[in-house]
């Protein structure tokens, strides 16, 4: 199978989380920047989002370094970012998406002729993906990035589009949703799981020091360390998508759309546009990293514990109880919250309040979702990492009650002032 000409193939990169603790989305979007770059994506049509503050931080122990695996490479290294800080929101995402040039940087000038790619890394909910803490637009909706894939097709955007994302529920964002033409999506969860880091401590180790954050995602690096070694010009998205559902165990990787003419497809058509002339990679077999992966939602913890374990003097063990009980009281505050919130919209009923919290979403009613969703960021506060969870409890209030029953409840519990 033949490749379209080099300046045909388009990238779209973005890790939608900001903090040392989510180091790995970061090392993740890094490394997919550097296999397209390296497998002749010019690098004018690779448009990477990324917070930026990994690299440089003070708790970086490789200053202006960034590594997706233990002992790897640097993938900071030439990775070029594009929005960075304030700019990597909901909107600029989107605008990227949709090729809309009034975004403050490069969007997609892609045509009907052209391959595009799109890889997204961060938190997510049922319905919903994350954005930095303190980003404009809180998270991105399921609706919003099925409309800009529509817009893109309908301005004759793309050929083909392969739209890999790793999120918690990340299924969510397309089940029984995707109905552009030409696209096929890969998810690392089903829509009811969440994904998993992985890589993280104490299997975190890079020239024997602890980067003290998990270097990776369970799906991300199942695909990216196939891309690294893969032949281009003959392994097909298909071939690269079963192997990499066979090594996620942790959660069930879901595919959308056109995996029937897209899946047969060579990786190199997507994830880069040439067979690299060297790959700087070892072939050795990696040793067993299984127990290395983490619920992602529980990432923060699983940190803040080992920091506990690693703990020597009494002043430092004071510290890391201080700091473990200060994310678990966090925690148990939210579950707080929207537990009453359920609650409240089931007129008191306990029992199916907790099922609206726990039980599994089949199906979206987008309208009433992103309306709750809305209402409930203006009067609570801005979804997080871990409050991103709760996304399910309204996908489920709105197969049993109205919007207005959920405004509500929410304004009962949170306060009818809207929070700035």
């Amino acid at each position: 199978m033949v490749g379209v000409a080099a300046a045909d193939h388009w990238a779209v990169i973005m890790a939608g989380s900001n903090t040392y603790g989510n180091y790995r989305h970061q090392a993740d979007a890094c490394h997919a920047y550097q296999i397209a770059k390296k497998n002749g994506v010019p690098e004018s049509n690779i448009i990477l989002l990324a917070y930026d503050d990994i690299a440089n931080s003070s708790r970086n122990p490789f200053p202006g370094k960034i590594f997706n695996k233990p002992n790897g490479e640097d993938v900071y290294a030439g990775c070029k970012i594009n929005y960075k800080g304030k700019d990597v929101t909901k909107d600029n995402f989107l605008k990227v998406l949709k090729g809309d040039t009034s975004a403050p940087g490069p969007v997609l000038k892609s045509t009907k002729n052209d391959r595009v790619f799109v890889y997204f890394a961060d938190h997510g909910g049922v319905g919903i993906l994350g954005v930095p803490t303190g980003a404009a637009g809180g998270y991105i909706h399921a609706q919003d990035v099925n409309n800009a894939l529509n817009t893109l097709h309908s301005k004759g955007g793309f050929k083909e589009l392969l739209f890999y994302i790793e999120a918690c529920e990340s299924g969510s964002i397309f089940q029984n949703l995707l109905k552009t033409p030409n696209v096929f999506a890969v998810t690392a969860a089903n829509a009811h799981q969440p994904s998993y880091g992985f890589y993280c401590p104490p299997m975190d180790k890079v020239q024997g020091k602890s980067v003290a954050s998990c270097l990776g995602d369970e799906f991300s690096i199942r695909w990216l360390e196939d891309a690294d070694v893969a032949n281009f010009k003959s392994e097909t998205v298909n071939q690269q998508v079963s192997k990499v559902t066979s090594e996620v165990k942790k959660s069930h990787v879901s595919k959308f759309g056109d995996s029937s003419r897209i899946g047969s497809e060579v990786i190199g058509d997507f994830e880069g546009a040439e067979v690299s002339k060297t790959m700087n990679v070892s072939l050795t077999k990696s040793a067993d990293f299984s127990h290395s992966a983490v619920n992602s939602r529980d990432v923060e913890v699983h940190l803040a514990y080992y920091e506990l374990h690693q703990a020597e003097t009494i002043e430092e063990r004071r510290a890391a109880e201080k700091a473990l009980a200060a994310v678990l009281s966090k925690r148990a505050s939210v579950d707080s919250k929207f537990t009453k919130i359920a609650t409240v919209a089931t007129d008191g009923d306990k029992e199916k309040a907790q099922a609206m919290i726990d039980g599994s979403v089949d199906s979206l009613n987008v309208d009433c979702h992103a309306q709750s969703l809305e209402i409930a960021a203006n009067h609570c506060g801005a979804f997080d990492d871990y409050s991103m969870r709760h996304s399910r409890l309204f996908a489920n209030l709105c197969e049993s009650v109205s919007v207005a029953q959920i405004n509500a409840a929410v304004k009962q519990v949170c306060g009818g002032e809207v929070v700035v």
